[in-house]
This record gives structure tokens, C-alpha cells and sequence, in this order.
């Protein structure tokens, strides 16, 4: 049976990714990332692999013996962990100390190469996917206003800024204005902040960079993230279509008709 690694973090992602696996007769070899990835990925596969973040030379260790030669990054790590509470082993201060710089791009480039070094290819995050990635759509009953079709093309293009410089990949506007751009932080801060500075029917925009890696940082939406538009305020979720994940859709789109707010894939 052909492996596969999958380094597992937060979120839904890690959990259908398995599951994408096994369906195709593959075996996925895990890495969970501890206080990350979901506790009931041990009731998917057997022998999973729970490692703190900042034990890599662990992970690379793991993923060597293990007969894979290709594996996944799926779901995210909260940065924050690597100014506060990572505790690293050589490995990962070898890294640190070897980075220009600590965007996103930066990091993981250095651990596809530490991987490639291990005869392991880091592969995209999107193999397996396709079914979570749409085209263009309206998916609630309110569709956008021509003062939200203005908003999200303008959040469009300012995103698409942002993510030029990998600083984020969310923006928050309001007729025109920026309210918010997503950093470290992360996409539910970054909305709920714009969101509350819009004082209501704010718009947030989700979109790839520029020269998106797929291998990793792929932009995702789901429930949680309709979940803090919600309480930020925030009456109109748009995503590049193609080129964003969007989780739990039925649920999601159902608490959006709920609240009469408009989610929609550009």
C-alpha cells in the first residue's frame, strides 16, 4: 500500500484528508502536532505519532522510518506558539537561526527542504481536495448588494496585496476602507477586529497570494470562520473560488441564511 505523511494541526482539514486517504486505498503515516490537531485522529488511523511543535527532529525522524515519500501539511498551527511557547530541539533552532526571516513562506520552505533531505517530497495540500474547493458561487439565499459587490472587489485586490508581502490573507472593509488586515493573529481576530471598528455589514475577503505554494497556507473558510463575522459584525464572507478551502458547507451556509448573511466565492 503507497504511504503518505500527514503532519496534522488544528482544524477539520487533517480529519478529511485521512479520510480522503483511506478511501483511496492509501495510508496516511500521522504526525499530530500536540494541543493542535483534533483528539479523534487516533480513532482514525492507528499509531499516530503526538509530537510537540517544536520537536522536528523528532517528526523528521518519524516520517524517515516510516516508508513514506511524499506527505502533507494540513491544518494550521497557531504562530503565536513561536515567539511564546514552542520549546525547540536542535533541529528547530537550527531552523530558526537559519531563517531570514519568520513569515510563513519562509518557515515551511525550510521544512520542505528539511524533508527532501529525508527523500520525503512535500506535496499540495489540495491533492485529494478537489470536492473542497469551489467554482465561483452565491451559496446563501441574500446575495451581495452592488455596495458589497464594490466592497469585495476592492477586498479583493487589497488582499491580494497583503498576501504579495505574506503578511495575511484576510481583509476587512467597509465602503471602500480598510478596517483590518490579518497577520499573526489569525483569521478570526483579524474579522472580529475589522468587524467591530465597521460598526456592522462590514465585508471580509479571504484569498491566496499572489504566487500561492499549495503545499502549504492554502486559505480555508468553514463554520468557524462565518461564526466570527457573525459576532464581529461582519454581514458578507467572500473567498477566491478555486483557490479556497470551504469546510463544513452545509452547516455553514445554513447559519448563514439563519442570520440573512451572504457568503460567496469569487
Amino acid at each position: 500500500m503507497q504511504k503518505i505523511g500527514v503532519i496534522a494541526g488544528a482544524g477539520e482539514f487533517p480529519l478529511i484528508l485521512i479520510s480522503k486517504c483511506l478511501e483511496r486505498g492509501v495510508e496516511p503515516i500521522v504526525v499530530a502536532i500536540q494541543e493542535e490537531a483534533d483528539p479523534s485522529v487516533n480513532e482514525l488511523v492507528e499509531g499516530v505519532f503526538w509530537s510537540p511543535v517544536g520537536k522536528v527532529g523528532k517528526i523528521l525522524e518519524f516520517l524517515r522510518n516510516s516508508g513514506a515519500s511524499e506527505a502533507i501539511v494540513a491544518g494550521k498551527v497557531n504562530k503565536m506558539r513561536i515567539f511564546r511557547d514552542i520549546k525547540p530541539d536542535l533541529t528547530a533552532m537550527k531552523i530558526l537561526w537559519s531563517l531570514r526571516d519568520r513569515k510563513d513562506d519562509t518557515i515551511m520552505g525550510r521544512v520542505a527542504t528539511l524533508l527532501a533531505e529525508q527523500g520525503i517530497t512535500l506535496v499540495p495540500q489540495t491533492r485529494y481536495m478537489d470536492d473542497y474547493l469551489p467554482e465561483a458561487a452565491v451559496f446563501t439565499k441574500r446575495k451581495p448588494s452592488d455596495e458589497d459587490l464594490a466592497d469585495i472587489s476592492f477586498g479583493f485586490q487589497m488582499a491580494k496585496e497583503m498576501g504579495s508581502l505574506d503578511i495575511g490573507q484576510t481583509v476587512v472593509v467597509k465602503r471602500g476602507a480598510v478596517l483590518a488586515v490579518e497577520a499573526i493573529e489569525g483569521t478570526d481576530s483579524c474579522i472580529l477586529r475589522g468587524g467591530s471598528l465597521g460598526n456592522g455589514d462590514a465585508v471580509a475577503v479571504k484569498v491566496s497570494k499572489p504566487n500561492q505554494d499549495m503545499r502549504f497556507d492554502v486559505p480555508a473558510v468553514g463554520l468557524q470562520t462565518l461564526k466570527s463575522c457573525l459576532d464581529g459584525g461582519v454581514r458578507v464572507l467572500a473567498f477566491e473560488s478555486k483557490k479556497t478551502f470551504f469546510f463544513q458547507r452545509e452547516e455553514t451556509i445554513a447559519l448563514a441564511n439563519k442570520h440573512k448573511a451572504t457568503i460567496v466565492a469569487i
